[in-house]
């Protein structure tokens, strides 16, 4: 079972990925922008990160070089 980090500011996505990514044995954290998918990634240190690129504020590519370092 891994844990797996959602970031995506649409909730249709968010609820998607969730109901499947549970139904095959996954825990699932959520987050709605830049801001709160850093704090939760630094906080929970997920196995596995799904994120938006066209995050509103920020984009997901600047993001992403944020949660590497």
């Amino acid at each position: 079972m891994a844990h797996i980090l959602v970031i995506d500011d649409e909730a249709a996505i968010r609820r998607f990925l969730r109901i499947s990514l549970v139904a095959e044995g996954h825990q699932v954290s959520e987050a709605v922008g830049v801001n709160e998918g850093l704090a939760q990634y630094r906080h929970l240190n997920p196995d596995l990160v799904i994120l938006d690129l066209g995050l509103p504020g920020s984009d997901g590519l600047t993001l992403a070089a944020q949660l590497r370092e």
